[in-house]
């Protein structure tokens, strides 16, 4: 589990910045929509991944990250796909779908957590990746991103 992890919506001189700031324990320069998360790791946002892949029915989609630059191996970015696929989750067909994703994620062998903390958090993570959506329809260059040190 990581000591500090965040999801956040930025473009990509903005992401990385953002990391390199959070590196060298010095508060990030430009305001952002941030997520705190309770110290997940990739790993962790991975796993969610594949579980709400299965969840909305989306065959072919990759619930990897994407690392962003090689010389920050703890940032990493939500692909387009993936971001579709929690974006979803905002606003689910079946509200009790995002209920049992939540007691899915928490029972995941690799997550040390509680329905009671995960589904608030990925409630806030469906509405950020929405938000993310829409940051991107006015700047293609804006998206979601995960930053998780160790």
């Amino acid at each position: 589990m990581a000591n500090y992890s965040e999801f956040f919506i930025a473009d990509h001189h903005q992401a990385v910045a953002r990391a390199k700031a959070r590196t060298a324990g010095k508060p990030p320069a430009v305001e952002v929509p941030v997520l705190p998360t309770p110290g997940l790791s990739d790993f962790e946002i991975e796993v969610l991944g594949g579980l709400a892949v299965k969840k909305v029915h989306a065959t072919g989609v990759g619930a990897e990250l994407s690392l962003v630059d090689i010389e920050l191996d703890d940032l990493f970015a939500v692909p387009d796909a993936l971001l579709e696929v929690f974006a979803e989750l905002h606003a689910p067909e079946d509200p009790e779908d995002v209920t049992e994703l939540a007691v899915e994620w928490a029972a995941a062998e690799e997550m040390e957590s509680t329905p009671e903390v995960t589904g608030p958090l990925l409630r806030a993570l469906a509405a950020m990746a929405a938000a993310a959506l829409e940051a991107a329809e006015g700047n293609a260059k804006m998206g979601l991103f995960f930053y998780s040190a160790p």
